[in-house]
């Protein structure tokens, strides 16, 4: 599904990517795992097509540029980090949801029966139904992320690029909304990545981790030989040991 060969990404002076190789195969889980100015946003803007980079960037088994067709594109969903909202801007939740449909629909097309009714079905399933006609200003963080999930897979991508899905939520938002995203890679079969600094809530279904730092991939594995202590103090470039009590993993810091 995605190929990265020798990919830099190079601003100025500073090299935001540098020589990263990465491959990932259909219906993969992937974490995007590493420190502020990693490159973790950068790698995802990539493969969504709206970064510049230099080397081989392979996608559906094709070579692509980072000017992509449409019919790429609409292949890609992408939920960016959580933004704020003005709470007297004029759109609905389930309006801003629909706009999802409109890289298939067209821009000047109204959305059909079958757009509105998918809509419905994907606010009953992950537990918003009743915030339909609710103005998305209006919404909390996590209930505005759900909305930015809903839309994404409105537009039926194959790969779905999440970044940092869980920012400044609360602890029981967090939790809500990764077992959303684990329900919605098993149903519809997507491929994931995931992009986040913190490794000590993740995803269930997340079997492997990429590390970046500065720009380079300094690990590329499973999870739990990801998230060791020696992987995690490289990673941070400080001390760390991992640990976990009750099913949980914590970091104590040396």
């Amino acid at each position: 599904m995605i190929d990265l060969s020798e990919l830099t990404v190079q601003k100025g002076k500073k090299s935001l990517l540098h020589r990263v190789s990465l491959t990932v195969q259909r219906n993969e889980f992937v974490g995007i795992i590493g420190p502020n100015g990693a490159g973790k946003t950068t790698l995802l803007n990539v493969i969504a097509g709206v970064e510049r980079f230099s080397g081989t960037l392979s996608l559906f088994g094709h070579r692509e540029g980072w000017r992509r067709s449409r019919e790429t594109r609409l292949r890609i969903g992408y939920v960016p980090q959580l933004f704020q909202i003005d709470p007297a801007f004029p759109i609905l939740a389930s309006e801003a949801i629909m706009t999802g449909a409109v890289g298939r629909t067209g821009l000047f097309r109204s959305p059909g029966r079958q757009e509105r009714e998918r809509v419905l079905q994907l606010m009953e399933m992950m537990r918003m139904g009743h915030l339909a006609d609710r103005p998305l200003g209006q919404l909390s963080g996590g209930e505005r992320q759900k909305v930015s999930l809903a839309r994404a897979i409105l537009q039926q991508p194959d790969i779905l690029l999440l970044d940092e899905p869980t920012a400044n939520l609360d602890i029981a938002v967090q939790r809500e909304v990764l077992n959303l995203i684990n329900e919605i890679h098993q149903r519809e079969r997507l491929t994931v990545l995931l992009v986040t600094h913190d490794f000590a809530m993740l995803p269930a279904a997340m079997r492997r981790a990429v590390l970046l730092n500065r720009g380079h991939v300094v690990f590329d594995g499973e999870i739990d030989a990801a998230l060791s202590s020696n992987a995690l103090s490289k990673l941070f470039e400080y001390p760390l040991e991992t640990f976990e009590r009750n099913g949980r993993r914590f970091v104590s810091y040396g």
